[in-house]
């Protein structure tokens, strides 16, 4: 299961009403994929509230919130920021029963998906 799968059904089983919002576009070597502001792999609404989501996997969170607070990026986190909205990192990893991390390296075992990091910008 992908990241984005997995924040998907966290959040629905929260009660948002969440979408994907990256898209595939032509690229220079065929089709590349481009997130929602060049950032945001999901747009989520609840209530009042509006949540922008990147997903990855738990070791990659730290690079993803340099990526969104580069001088690239960072206006336009700045602007959602400034509209209301949440804006999070979703960093997901398997992990054991107990809480550790998976270090088995099989695709089928008894291990779980967790959120390991929530990181909110």
């Amino acid at each position: 299961m992908s990241p984005t799968q997995l924040s998907l059904r966290h959040l629905r089983a929260q009660g948002w009403l969440v979408d994907v919002c990256e898209r595939w576009v032509p690229g220079q070597t065929g089709q590349v994929r481009r997130d929602l502001f060049g950032m945001l792999d999901l747009v989520a609404v609840r209530d009042t509230e509006t949540l922008g989501v990147q997903t990855t996997s738990a070791g990659s969170v730290s690079s993803r919130k340099l990526k969104m607070t580069n001088n690239e990026h960072l206006p336009w986190l700045l602007d959602l920021k400034g509209a209301g909205w949440l804006v999070v990192i979703h960093g997901w990893r398997k992990s054991t029963r107990d809480g550790r991390a998976c270090t088995h390296g099989k695709v089928r075992c008894a291990c779980i998906w967790t959120l390991h990091r929530n990181e909110n910008l």
